[in-house]
């Protein structure tokens, strides 16, 4: 008899071994690594931390739903309270894909981690140039995200210089080596969420092309900044795309030659 239940027990933790196996937990549409860099450029180090050198983690933990919508947020652990806060806001502008068990969407709890590291994030910003765009209104704290349809004004791109993203593209997009070497060409066309204080947030590339395009194209709008959207007299989140093309035989490369 002793057997026989042991056998059950046994039976019944391998089967449910199996069944977490299969569990594809939630990751974020943009992919760990440009979510990781997303962070990295938006992170702002709180100020007493980062005077004092003082370095660690804040663990967010929240559930996701079978539709990819992430609530129930809270601070799971942390070194700083004020890094709590950092985080916590950085976590809740994540849109996710839900987890899979099979194949088939499912409810989840699962956490995020958001590293500071004060010697990493001053080196950082030794090598960078944090853009900001002149904002004049409150902002939107409900994390909604809104469509182009239901907005007062648009999100725009926004240059010091008054300069437009045609021009920005024209000046800074570099024709990647394997690209010219296999003569591909097209446009990428990225998804992405203007945030309510002009950072781009998860960026998905709708339509690839291939040969590093899809990465260069990236890589233009990490480096934007923009003036968000507007609805009833505050700036919110708002869904955008945007088409950025590789023409072989058009004198849009920062070398300035015509391939």
């Amino acid at each position: 008899m002793k057997t026989l239940r042991l056998i059950i027990a046994l039976a019944a933790i391998t089967i449910g071994l199996q069944m977490k196996a299969q569990i594809t937990a939630p990751e974020p549409v943009a992919g760990h690594a440009l979510t990781k860099e997303y962070i990295t450029q938006n992170l702002v180090y709180p100020g007493a931390d980062l005077e004092q050198g003082i370095s660690g983690k804040v663990v967010v933990c929240f559930h996701v739903d079978a539709q990819g919508n992430a609530n129930q947020y809270a601070v799971k652990s942390s070194f700083s309270e004020a890094a709590s806060a950092v985080a916590l806001h950085l976590v809740k502008t994540i849109l996710w894909k839900p987890a899979l068990n099979i194949g088939v969407p499912i409810e989840y709890d699962t956490d995020y981690e958001v590293d500071f590291n004060a010697k990493s994030y001053k080196r950082y910003w030794k090598r960078h140039e944090r853009l900001s765009a002149p904002l004049t209104l409150e902002a939107d704290t409900s994390y909604k995200i809104y469509d182009y349809k239901q907005l007062e004004e648009v999100a725009k791109p926004y240059f010091a210089d008054g300069s437009n993203m045609a021009n920005y593209i024209f000046h800074n997009l570099k024709f990647p080596a394997e690209a010219k070497e296999r003569e591909i060409q097209g446009t990428v066309r990225l998804s992405f969420v203007v945030e309510t204080d002009g950072s781009v947030s998860n960026i998905v590339v709708v339509n690839s092309v291939g040969g590093g395009c899809d990465n260069e194209a990236v890589r233009l709008l990490q480096e934007t900044i923009w003036i968000p959207a507007e609805k009833n007299g505050k700036y919110v989140r708002s869904n955008n795309m945007q088409d950025i093309t590789f023409s072989i035989g058009n004198r849009n490369f920062q070398d300035g030659n015509t391939y």
